[in-house]
C-alpha cells in the first residue's frame, strides 16, 4: 500500500507544486502592474517637481524684480517729496515777498469827514439808466489789489 499512496501522492503534490507556481506567477503579473502603474507615477512626479522648481525659480526672480523696483521707486519719491518740500518754501517766501508788496502799494488812505465824503459822491442816476454803477460793486480798491495779486501767482504757479 505504500506503493500506492506514493503513486498517487507524486501526482498530487505535482498539481499542489504547479498550483503554487501559477499562483506565483499570476502574483508576479499583479505586481508587475503595480509596479509599471508606480513608474509611471514617479515620472509625473518627477515632472511636478521640475514644474515646481521652475515656478519657485521665477518666483524668486520675480522677488528680487519686484523689490529692486520698490527700492527704485522709494528712492524716486523721497527726491519727489524733497523737491516738493522745495518748492513749498520757495512758494512761501514769493507769498510773504507779494504780500510786502500789496501792503506797501495798497496804504489806505486815512478816513475823510463826513462832509468831504458827501461832496466827492456823484449825483444819483436814474435805476432804468444803464451808466448807473450796480449797487453790490465796491469803490475801495484796497482788497481786490491783493487778490488779483494773488490770483496772479497762483496762474503763474499753476502754468509752471
Amino acid at each position: 500500500m505504500a506503493s500506492f499512496s506514493a503513486d498517487l501522492a507524486g501526482p498530487a503534490f505535482g498539481l499542489v507544486l504547479a498550483g503554487l507556481f501559477l499562483g506565483t506567477l499570476v502574483y508576479l503579473a499583479r505586481l508587475n502592474e503595480r509596479l509599471a502603474a508606480l513608474r509611471g507615477a514617479q515620472s509625473e512626479l518627477h515632472g511636478l517637481l521640475r514644474a515646481c522648481s521652475d515656478a519657485v525659480d521665477g518666483a524668486e526672480r520675480s522677488i528680487a524684480t519686484l523689490r529692486s523696483s520698490a527700492e527704485s521707486m522709494a528712492g524716486d519719491l523721497g527726491r519727489t517729496l524733497e523737491e516738493a518740500e522745495a518748492l513749498k518754501r520757495e512758494m512761501d517766501v514769493t507769498i510773504a515777498a507779494i504780500r510786502r508788496l500789496s501792503d506797501t502799494v495798497y496804504q489806505p488812505a486815512p478816513p475823510k469827514p463826513p462832509v468831504a465824503r458827501l461832496a466827492e459822491e456823484e449825483p444819483a442816476t436814474a435805476p432804468d439808466d444803464p451808466r448807473a454803477e450796480p449797487r453790490w460793486k465796491s469803490r475801495d480798491p484796497g482788497p481786490t489789489g491783493e487778490r488779483a495779486a494773488l490770483r496772479l501767482f497762483r496762474d503763474t504757479i499753476r502754468s509752471l
